[in-house]
Formats: structure tokens, C-alpha cells, sequence
């Protein structure tokens, strides 16, 4: 078509069938490209069934053309074998296409500096190869280090492929163009520049986001036997972040075991006072809350561990002349599996923990100990706190606080799943599954994510909630708003939900219990401890139960919160041989 585009010489032209069918089919491409621009998991699946369907097509093709050699036949079953593996283990290329993709990239940007270095390549063409040359390599390096985000990227370009390829179609067929509307050298150079500015502002963003996160070093690394005996320090050596006045701190590796009884290597930081000791000094146990569940989470692989706002009141505690140990658990600094709101193996963690500072010679610390936790660590301190006559009969148990606690893990996730539209809910969820299914065998990640997500679900698990590469997570999460659900979990029935129920914390403790928690919490519902408190209030528990108008989830333990001066003047009261319950209080 010539002149001006109307509709009648629209109709014109579609009078030929060929140039209808081309038209039809590239508003086909476009309308499913821009279906499946808003839906990257959908569009994700997709491209690993296309990768299989090439292989097998490649296959019959080899075999069609070179059909009287002997290597074809061979090469022809590899690629047919290749197909039937992607098709039929979705999941598992998937979580590993984003990788392929960036050795692809890296060996593609060595190609392509080869070509630019050629002696006839012109000016321009030398530079359109360069950028395309450091587009590939940026690349190769974003997609290695962000896989989940890789796989959002991947389906976003195969869907716009699809839009661009739909619109030449329908531009040639009307136009009755001989070439592609995008096949022109000023085309390549405008391509390679779009490559140059994304690339370039993507390293920069991932630099940023990277800036500043915590890196486990060598102290962390142990290649030999883990001791028998549970809380046996096996490494020591000083702690170089933030230290409290008036104290001295060092971290320690620590033998532990996990909730099956296979040993364990845990981390730890312990602080006390620098002032000379006549005796035996108290030890205050701290559980960390939600750090994430990666390797490089754990409190004492940064430099704040020991400062107000991670553990609520440190410069008291040493003021009183106490021992502070806060524990990361196993496979936080550490590697291997990491308990997350799994009862037994945070509770041995915590007491062991406990065992492992009374060998810190210079800290003089007791067996009489205070075992208090933060959110996640609330439900590590009513584990510890419940089977410590059973594990360590050797340790006295003061008091366990438990603020915020996340002691219902079943419950807990309910809500959680009832939510997953949200971004932060898939995040959360899968700070749960992937360590569930590490610790238990009858929980499989396949059996509830979808197979184009599991690489997604452990890139969310690998980052920890409070630095900033989690921010690329919530992006992706936010991205995967449109699509299929990222999660298919049945809450109630199966083995997730037995496992979930498992770890809830009875409260069966012997010693006095302090609750404490903000009534506009916003992730533990203030009514989950309305309903422990009764519970253990009917069991005939010693339990003193505060709740703060006006306090958010973290902002409860933050230094300037009253909880802080309640929970010190009922350890106060304990160790002065009182029973502080408000039972009797609630009942009237």
C-alpha cells in the first residue's frame, strides 16, 4: 500500500487473503505479547516449554538434513532427550534457565568483541559492537546475581518480542514492505543504545542495592568434627562492631544440634562487662526477630548486633553486671540448615548457646540464665524455655520474655497465605517454605510453588529482610501481581499444616513468662496474644501480660518504648522471689 492510510484502502487490501492471514496473525502476536507482558510467570513457563519444543523440532531437522550420517542420529536422539527433560521438569529449568542465560550472554559478548575487533568493520559498526559487547557482559553478570529478577526481565522481553514481531506483520503486510519496519541499520544503533542506558543504569542500581550488605568471612567456615557435647565453643574471636559502654564482646562458633539430634554448628556473640567479677554473672540469652534466612542474615555477621535497637535495653543488662549471648542459630554466619520457627532447633540453639558462654572464661558467666526473644525469637524463647528440663537440666531458667512472639506458626501462616496477592506476603511466605523444606522430608517445594517460580521462591529466600536487595524481591513480587498465584498451599490439611502445628510454642514453662506487645502490631495480630495469655492464665501460669497502645511490631522494642522498663522491672521482681502475674487482673 501506497499513500494514505484509511480505512477503505484498509479493506482494500485485505481483499487478498495472504495479506489478511499475515494482518490476523500478527494481531495474534500482539494481543497474546501483551496478555503475557503482565503475567512474567505465565510468559516464563512458556519460554521453557518453547526451549524444549526447539530442541525436540532441532532434533527431526538434524536428522531430515544429515539423515545418512551417523553422528546425526545420535545428536538427533541428545536433542530429543534435551526436549523431554525441559518439558517434563519445568521447575527445575527454570530455576536454573537464569544461569544458562548468563553463561549465553558471557560467551556471546566474547563473540562479539571478536567481531568488533575484525580490520573491516567501520567505525560505527565497531561501536554498535562494542556497547552490544558490554550490554552482553553487564548482563551476564545482573542475571547471575539476580536470577528472579532475570526471569521477570526474560518474560517481559519474550512478551514484547512478541508485541514488536505482531506489529511488523500487520506494518509490512499493509504497507506491503519488502523488509522488516525494524531491520534497518539505524534500528541496530538505536537498539544498541536503548541496551547501553538499561545495562549501565542496571549495574548502577544493583552496585547500590549491594552497597553496604553484611558478608560472612572466614570465621564462619568450619571443616572440622563438631564436638559431641552440645554448647561446646570450638572458635572464638573479638567482635569488631558495636560494643556497649563498659563492655568487651566476642563472637564464637559453637556446637548445637539440630531437631533431630544430629550436631549442629552454631554462631554467637557474647558481650559483658569490662569491670572485675567476685562471682558468677547472670546470662541474658537474646533471640533475634526475622533477619531472613540465608547464610549472611545472622546479627553478628554485621556491626550492630549488640546496639539498643537489636537487642531492647543491652546497656542495662550490663549495667546489672550481666552476660549477654545472642545467638544467629544454625546456618545463620554458619552453614547448614537454619530453624526457622522450628521449635526444637531454635530452642536447642538458644540453650546451647547459653552452655557456650559459661566456657568464655573472662565473661564469669552462670548457669542461671533470662531467655527473651523479639517476634521470631519469642517463639525460640518459649521453645527454649519449655524444654529446657528435658535438653539442658543443667541450665537454671530465670524468666522467659516473649515479645511479639510468633508462637503460632499455623496461624501465622493462614493469614499470611489468605493474603498472598500482596508482594510482602510471597516474600514471607517463602521465608518459611524454603527452610520447612529443608528441615522436613515430607515437604517438598515442587508439591506448592508453581514449577516456573521456584527459582523466584529460593532468590527471596537467599536475601535478608533488612538490607536493601530485598527491595528487588518486592519488585519482583509486585510484578507477579497479575499472574497466576505463585503458591498453591492448603492450609488446612497436609504436611505443611502438621508441620506448622508442630512448632506452635505451648507455653509450657516453668519459669515466669513476660509477654509484651504493641497493639497496632502489624504483623503479629495483638490478638494472639490476647488468646496465649488466656491459655496460659487457665493452665495456672506465672505470666505478666502488657500490651502498648500506639506501638507498631518493631517499634515496641525500640529504646524510647515503656515495654523496656516493664520487662526490667519484672526481672527485677522475679529475682527478688516475686511471682509478677496479671491473671488475676484479667479475670476481673
Amino acid at each position: 500500500m501506497t499513500g494514505k492510510w484509511s480505512i477503505r484502502s484498509v479493506l482494500g487490501t485485505c481483499m487478498s487473503q495472504r495479506t489478511c492471514a499475515v494482518v490476523i496473525s500478527g494481531l495474534v502476536f500482539a494481543v497474546v505479547g501483551l496478555t503475557l507482558i503482565v503475567r512474567p510467570l505465565t510468559a516464563y513457563g512458556i519460554v521453557v516449554v518453547l526451549i524444549g519444543a526447539g530442541a525436540g523440532i532441532a532434533g527431526v531437522l538434524l536428522v531430515a538434513s544429515y539423515w545418512r550420517r551417523p553422528w546425526a542420529w545420535f545428536a538427533a536422539l541428545a536433542l530429543v532427550a534435551a526436549a523431554g527433560m525441559i518439558v517434563t521438569h519445568v521447575a527445575f529449568v527454570a530455576e536454573w534457565l537464569p544461569y544458562a542465560l548468563a553463561v549465553v550472554l558471557g560467551i556471546n559478548a566474547i563473540r562479539l568483541f571478536r567481531l568488533m575487533i575484525r580490520p573491516r568493520r567501520s567505525g560505527k559498526e565497531r561501536a554498535a559492537d562494542g556497547v552490544f559487547v558490554i550490554a552482553n557482559a553487564i548482563g551476564a553478570y545482573l542475571f547471575w546475581l539476580w536470577p528472579d529478577a532475570a526471569t521477570v526481565v526474560v518474560s517481559v522481553a519474550v512478551s514484547a518480542s512478541f508485541i514488536v514481531l505482531g506489529l511488523a506483520f500487520v506494518v509490512s503486510a499493509l504497507f506491503r514492505r519488502k523488509k522488516p519496519p525494524f531491520s534497518s541499520t539505524g534500528w541496530r544503533y538505536a537498539i544498541a543504545a536503548f541496551c547501553a542506558v538499561i545495562s549501565v543504569l542496571s549495574l548502577m542500581g544493583s552496585v547500590q542495592l549491594r552497597t553496604g550488605i553484611a558478608r560472612v568471612d572466614s570465621f564462619y567456615s568450619w571443616s572440622g568434627t563438631i564436638p559431641e557435647t552440645p554448647g561446646t565453643v570450638v572458635r572464638t574471636e573479638t567482635y569488631d562492631g558495636v560494643v556497649p559502654d563498659g563492655a568487651k564482646a566476642v563472637k564464637i562458633l559453637y556446637s548445637t544440634t539440630y531437631s533431630d539430634g544430629s550436631p549442629a554448628l552454631a554462631s554467637a556473640v557474647v558481650t559483658y562487662p569490662t569491670s572485675t567479677s567476685d562471682g558468677k554473672r547472670t546470662v541474658l540469652a537474646w533471640e533475634h526477630g526475622t533477619t531472613g534466612v540465608a547464610q549472611s542474615c545472622g546479627p553478628s555477621v554485621g556491626s550492630e548486633a549488640l546496639t539498643e535497637e537489636a537487642i531492647p535495653g543491652i546497656s542495662r543488662a550490663i549495667e546489672r553486671g550481666w552476660v549477654i549471648v545472642a545467638t544467629d542459630y544454625p546456618g545463620q554466619g554458619t552453614s547448614g540448615k537454619y530453624p526457622y520457627l522450628v521449635g526444637q532447633g531454635e530452642g536447642r540453639a538458644t540453650l546451647d548457646a547459653i552452655r557456650a558462654a559459661t566456657h568464655i572464661q573472662e565473661a564469669h558467666a552462670s548457669e542461671h540464665a533470662w531467655i527473651w526473644g523479639h517476634s521470631q525469637g519469642g517463639h525460640a524463647a518459649l521453645w527454649a524455655g519449655q524444654i529446657a528440663a528435658d535438653y539442658a537440666p543443667d541450665i537454671d531458667v530465670l524468666g522467659v520474655a516473649a515479645l511479639s512472639a510468633a508462637r503460632d506458626p499455623l496461624s501465622l501462616a493462614a493469614s499470611v497465605v489468605d493474603a498472598q496477592s500482596s508482594a510482602l506476603s510471597k516474600v514471607v511466605i517463602a521465608l518459611v517454605l524454603v527452610p520447612y523444606a529443608e528441615e522436613y522430608s515430607d515437604v517438598h517445594l515442587n508439591d506448592v510453588v508453581n514449577p516456573a517460580g521456584i527459582g523466584i521462591v529460593k532468590a527471596f529466600a537467599s536475601r535478608c529482610v533488612t538490607e536493601k536487595p530485598t527491595t528487588v524481591s518486592a519488585g519482583v513480587a509486585l510484578a507477579l501481581g497479575l499472574d497466576k498465584p505463585l503458591y498453591s498451599i492448603d492450609i488446612s490439611d497436609g504436611a505443611i499444616r502438621d508441620r506448622l502445628a508442630q512448632n506452635i510454642a505451648s507455653g509450657d514453662v516453668p519459669a515466669p513468662i513476660f509477654l509484651g506487645q504493641g497493639v497496632e502490631d502489624e504483623v503479629i495480630p495483638i490478638s494472639m496474644q490476647r488468646s496465649f495469655a488466656s491459655e496460659l492464665c487457665a493452665a495456672g501460669k506465672t505470666v505478666s501480660v502488657h500490651e502498648y497502645a500506639g506501638f507498631s511490631h518493631l517499634g515496641v522494642v525500640a529504646p524510647d518504648s515503656p515495654l523496656i522498663d516493664d520487662l526490667y522491672q519484672w526481672a527485677d521482681a522475679v529475682a527478688q522471689g516475686e511471682q509478677p502475674s496479671t491473671c488475676q487482673e484479667a479475670a476481673e
